[in-house]
């Protein structure tokens, strides 16, 4: 029978025999079965999670939209009988105790990989490979590149089900902040990257590892909160994903890239300027006091402020006067856990609870203190 031979490494884990390679992504969409939803009712079954078509397409897009692509291995099953391996003796590299070893790997001609993880990187390369000619830009792009592979020698399909959860258990996802501080491909993430350096308040004090800095961090935000203000002020909030607004964010920095980098840079440099940021760069307050003492520092209030002056610039104010109208808003929290009233602070029955005292998080709550907000500024400003 014709064989295939891969070039691979041997290596162990958890006493099961794996193997690392490649193929081009061209050949390895003829070699791979689909993966079968888990039924539950049939535990002999391998299975897999259900098939995202958005998740497909994205990454189609991402493919079409990036040269320099990466993506990780995929993690496919044969079992014991389906596969040879032959070891390669090269002086100096292999011996008794390393744990890999090199040597050429060897499946008969029409042996099919089950997917344990990748299934949607694969059906990628299916959507391409064929349904678009040879001259496409990605087809050619992905004929030239290698999938990396990780086999694992496997007969029983239940322990096959078993290394997908755990595969997946033992993924963190990034946070928002550090995925989008490393996007470096979106304008907007170039564009904070030389705001955060540059701007007296938030130079040193963003945070890229978490979504939402504790009460005692001396972060005066995430990277999340700093990104979304900051998109808030060029396109407002009429859109309702986090993609399509970066999306719209990313298109007024690629058309008008002077334009759009001055309006960010004069919101935070306005924001620098309101009476407790001030104090906080000149040193006479520490982060942690105004988070304590104010709600000026939740991401909320944040986004609230973000809306209101892109409203309010919006009709003719410039931002460093619409920032500037805030500075006699009373920020301080109240200490109050029932009837809170307007009286207390703007806030109440918008972010704050009125009857706990506690502090809203919904879209809709946010959106209300910007109101409230642009109705001062309209009143206020210079």
């Amino acid at each position: 029978m014709p064989k295939i031979k891969m070039a691979a490494m041997r290596y162990t884990q958890g006493g099961r025999e794996m193997y690392l390679t490649a193929m081009s992504a061209g050949e390895l969409v003829n070699m791979v079965s689909r993966p079968e939803r888990w039924d539950h009712k049939n535990m002999d079954q391998h299975g897999n999670r259900p098939h995202s078509g958005p998740h497909t397409k994205g990454i189609v897009k991402y493919l079409d939209d990036n040269e320099d692509f990466v993506l990780g291995a995929a993690v496919l099953y044969l079992t014991s009988n389906e596969s040879s391996f032959k070891e390669l003796q090269i002086e100096g590299v292999t011996d008794d105790t390393d744990a890999a070893t090199i040597g050429t790997l060897t499946v008969d001609v029409g042996t099919r990989f089950e997917v344990g993880d990748g299934q949607h990187r694969l059906r990628a390369y299916e959507t391409i490979f064929r349904g678009r000619g040879t001259s496409d830009p990605t087809v050619q792009r992905l004929r030239e590149s290698g999938q990396p592979l990780i086999i694992v020698i496997e007969d029983d399909p239940r322990k096959r089900g078993q290394d997908f959860f755990d595969l997946q258990q033992n993924v963190k996802p990034m946070t928002k902040s550090v995925g989008q501080a490393l996007d470096r491909r979106q304008p907007i993430s170039q564009c904070l990257d030389r705001l955060v350096n540059s701007n007296i308040l938030l130079k040193g004090r963003v945070d890229y590892s978490k979504d939402t800095p504790g009460k005692n961090s001396d972060e005066v935000a995430s990277f999340k909160t700093v990104h979304y203000c900051s998109g808030l002020i060029l396109v407002g909030n009429k859109y309702r994903t986090p993609a399509t607004m970066d999306a719209a964010v990313n298109a007024q920095l690629t058309e008008d890239n002077e334009t759009a980098t001055q309006k960010i840079h004069e919101f935070w440099d306005a924001m620098a300027d309101l009476p407790l940021f001030a104090q906080l760069v000149a040193g006479e307050l520490a982060t942690p006091e105004i988070r304590q003492d104010t709600y000026l520092l939740s991401a909320n209030v944040l986004y609230a402020i973000a809306l209101a002056v892109y409203r309010a610039y919006d009709k003719g104010t410039p931002i460093q006067d619409a920032v500037a109208s805030l500075t006699n808003v009373r920020f301080e929290r109240t200490t109050k856990t029932g009837g809170i009233t307007m009286y207390d602070t703007i806030f109440a029955g918008n972010l704050v609870d009125t009857t706990t005292g506690k502090l809203l998080s919904g879209r809709d709550n946010w959106e209300a203190a910007a109101d409230l907000l642009h109705e001062h500024i309209a009143r206020t400003a210079l």
